[in-house]
């Protein structure tokens, strides 16, 4: 059976409460009110408003299973998890639950390459191409620029695109991710314009493994032998996988689930993830709250883990912390890390979100504090994991408890394009009219996709593993709107060329994307 897609990797279009009866947060506020300091503690009154608040969010929402742990210097102080796998079995999450954790790989994939300048494998300012010389962006003055330092910063210029990934992922391989790094335009002002890119600390953590040994051509495998034995190992990370299939094999996993207020909620077949395994290092893993707890104790340890071993010089982590590039007022980002002020305290992060889970990973040295939050559930009408993150710092710094607030303003704001959006489209189209235009078209850089209607008369755009729906607008002729995928939100196009021939156009980062019933060229 074909899979359907709602994937988030792309622009999100959020639907108001009036449409579609979105629960938002309520206003309560916890009852501890903080603040706290490093030196005591953490009270078992702000552990439970925690617990109590996401639970409440779960409730109102629909959130099917969370994870979480909760880690005060040395220690776990509070590891739990709440709701179910799946909606359907009902099986509950625990702290060995595997989920994916999406971007938060990256910080590890920081961490691996921070071990690798400690020992004196690479420097921070090695050039990339000292270690595979076919390295290649797009400007040859940059290209000789990156050094490994550069591929964790996001300010490289080489910029997200996501189109050829989420239509040929299942045939994409780590050697074609770095080699379509020539092929790409860079955008932005080199070392200064964050820029955030899949593909360049996808490429920083695959070259790295091969100043350990790996072979070009195996990359993907070096990378996960180099991530287990420099980070996994060392931390007794036993569950953290790269594999779907050894996530599925171990019996407790949770099942992904996507949120639209376009389309309700639904489980997502898991093997969807792979989607992200081209780009392993920055997305790719699945973990559990309790590998998640032993990682987090070796951050806020100077990058000893608790059984007493340096997995990373004190000096490196730091170094991985310093704010490289900023992209608001109160937040840069560093080496596969976000920096933020939070009212004068340094706050360091990461999130993830794939197809159908999302996560937080949060680490407050002055307090010696660090939480992580794993959902099956990728929602950003209400981000639960971000939810709870800000919720935890608002009561450790006792400052006013606004975030509910904050997400229900900008969901509100956000929500009309939706609703314009629903007033201008149909949910169907006439058989008749679109006959002509169903079957396989072909772009150079996208490959294949077919256009098919269903029983119900609704058009769907084929990607192979998976179909993703379009709807037609009420008013121009030919023209539709991807309801979900990288591409929702983008207008897709219906024409035929002079001689006959279906053309399906929708626009890309880098222009038009044109498919014809033949091979063809990107416009």
């Amino acid at each position: 059976m074909k899979k359907k897609l709602f994937w988030m990797m792309g622009i999100i279009v959020i639907a108001p409460i009036i449409v579609v009866g979105i629960c938002y947060p309520g206003s309560n506020t916890s009852q501890f009110k903080g603040p706290v300091t490093a030196d005591e503690p953490l009270p078992d009154a702000l552990i439970a408003d925690l617990e109590k608040y996401v639970a409440r969010v779960m409730r109102q929402n629909d959130v099917p299973g969370v994870a979480m742990v909760l880690v005060q210097g040395d220690q776990i102080i509070y590891a739990r998890g709440m709701g179910v796998r799946d909606l359907e079995t009902k099986e509950p999450v625990d702290t060995n639950t595997l989920l994916g954790i999406g971007s938060t790989t990256k910080s590890m994939t920081a961490v691996m390459i921070a071990s690798l300048v400690d020992e004196g494998v690479i420097d921070w300012d090695t050039p990339v191409m000292d270690i595979l010389p076919t390295f290649a962006l797009s400007n040859p003055k940059i290209t000789n620029a990156i050094t490994f330092e550069h591929t964790l910063c996001m300010c490289t210029g080489v910029p997200a695109r996501v189109e050829d990934i989420s239509v040929q992922y299942s045939e994409l391989t780590a050697e074609d991710m770095i080699e379509s790094l020539a092929t790409i335009p860079l955008v932005g002002a080199f070392e200064h314009t964050f820029g955030y890119s899949e593909r360049m600390l996808s490429a920083g953590g695959y070259i790295a493994a091969m100043a350990v040994g790996g072979e070009y051509g195996e990359l993907a495998q070096a990378y996960t032998r180099v991530m287990q034995e420099r980070v996994f190992d060392p931390l007794g990370m036993t569950f953290s996988t790269f594999s779907i299939d050894k996530a599925l094999a171990s019996g407790n996993y949770a099942t992904p689930h996507y949120s639209s207020p376009l389309l309700g909620s639904d489980a997502i077949a898991p093997e969807i993830e792979g989607i992200f395994t081209p780009i392993a290092p920055t997305g790719a893993l699945w973990s559990n709250a309790d590998d998640l707890g032993k990682y987090l104790i070796m951050l806020l340890n100077d990058g000893v883990a608790a059984d007493g071993r340096r997995v990373v010089s004190a000096e490196n982590l730091a170094f991985l912390w310093e704010p490289r590039v900023a992209i608001d007022g109160q937040t840069s980002y560093g080496l596969g890390w976000y920096v933020e002020d939070y009212h004068g305290l340094t706050v360091i992060h990461h999130c993830g979100g794939t197809v159908g889970f999302a996560s937080e990973l949060v680490v407050i040295p002055d307090l010696n504090v660090g939480f992580a939050l794993l959902t099956n559930q990728m929602d950003q009408i209400v981000p639960i994991g971000r939810m709870a993150t800000y919720r935890l710092l608002e009561m450790l710094t006792g400052s006013e408890q606004v975030y509910d607030q904050d997400i229900r303003r900008t969901a509100r704001d956000i929500g009309w394009q939706t609703f314009t959006l629903s007033l201008v489209t149909r949910k169907t189209v006439n058989p008749n009219k679109i006959s002509p235009f169903l079957g396989t078209y072909h772009n150079d850089l996208l490959g294949n996709v077919s256009l098919v209607l269903h029983d119900d008369h609704t058009l769907w755009v084929d990607f192979g593993e998976y179909e993703t729906v379009i709807r037609p607008l009420v008013l121009e002729e030919n023209q539709y709107i991807f309801y979900e995928s990288t591409f929702v939100g983008k207008t897709i196009q219906l024409n035929m060329d002079l001689d006959g021939t279906p053309t399906m156009r929708w626009p890309g980062e880098y222009g038009t994307y044109k498919f014809v019933a033949g091979p063809t060229t990107q416009e």
